[in-house]
């Protein structure tokens, strides 16, 4: 949860999960590690304030959890540490395919041993995915990655597309 329309997105797209698979939803905040004491109370205070009007807007217990240190090793560490079963996280690139190379997020997922959906718009419906995109670089880890990849498709009824992105 970075605060940002995406970060809200994604949230929607959490609780939609979250409703269909019966999992719990912890809000994800990254700080730098030199944070100063009254700066990271105030990220407290925003995030405490989030869980509680969204909670009562989609009716669900979210919780939040804040991290020191980079976007690009935090959220897998913390997803991978927690055993989670899959992480949620906003995108601000471009639309379409380029989003996903040109941003972030790739950096973000290679490092996870859990699954990713990735999202930039609030979901479509609160019915199912159409499109599941799976980046393969062909490492040991993806293949339960891809198990779980296919099952999401199967479950949600999607197209399962496998990409493998240029390094």
């Amino acid at each position: 949860m970075d605060f940002t329309v995406v970060a809200e997105h994604a949230l929607a797209h959490a609780v939609k999960i979250s409703r269909m698979v019966g999992n719990d939803i912890c809000l994800l905040h990254i700080v730098d590690v030199g944070i100063k004491g009254a700066e990271e109370a105030d990220k407290k205070k925003k995030l405490q304030k989030i869980i509680e009007e969204r909670g009562a807007k989609y009716n669900s217990a979210i919780s939040f959890h804040i991290s020191k240190g980079s976007i690009f090793t935090s959220i897998a560490e913390f997803a991978n540490d927690k055993e989670a079963s899959l992480v949620v996280m906003g995108t601000h690139g471009m639309k379409g395919m380029q989003k996903l190379t040109g941003s972030w997020a790739l950096k973000v997922i290679v490092k996870s041993k859990v699954p990713f959906i990735v999202v930039q718009d609030p979901p479509a419906d609160q019915e199912r995915y159409h499109n599941i995109v799976f980046p393969i670089d062909f490492r040991a880890e993806n293949k339960e990655k891809l198990k779980m990849a296919i099952f999401m498709g199967k479950y949600f009824d999607s197209k399962f597309i496998c990409w493998l992105p240029h390094k």
